[in-house]
């Protein structure tokens, strides 16, 4: 009979840890919890807005028989850079794309960023 009550004392359940860990989630969620309503008020700048150019891009092809085209309109390079600064003024992107196949000869690619660069362009993009 003493062995039994021994084996009863010693399976006691110590709640003081289980108290511990309850408070501690019922801080935390006291303090995580958020109440509609309540908050800081801040006031953000009101933005400008600026009114969007839809610019077309501006793209030069230069075809297999070396002919230029401007948009897919076909123009000698001799006029590239008139039309181009005629196309380039006023606008905020100068960026030009060129279009060339793997044959094209390299001095003509030259050529053509040449003159688009005095017409005024400032960025390339090149298109394989």
């Amino acid at each position: 009979m003493i062995e039994l009550q021994r084996q009863r004392k010693l399976s006691k359940l110590d709640m003081a840890p289980l108290i511990d860990v309850v408070f501690l989630l019922l801080i935390f969620f006291m303090l995580t919890f958020a109440i509609q309503g309540e908050g800081m008020e801040i006031s953000l700048p009101q933005g400008q807005s600026e009114e969007t150019q839809n610019e077309e891009s501006l793209t030069i092809t230069i075809r297999k028989d070396s002919s230029i085209e401007l948009n897919h309109k076909l123009i000698p390079i001799d006029n590239l850079q008139k039309i181009l600064e005629q196309k380039l003024n006023g606008r905020s992107d100068k960026t030009v794309a060129i279009e060339a196949q793997q044959t094209t000869r390299y001095e003509l690619f030259v050529k053509v960023m040449d003159v688009s660069r005095l017409a005024g362009a400032e960025g390339f993009s090149v298109i394989k």
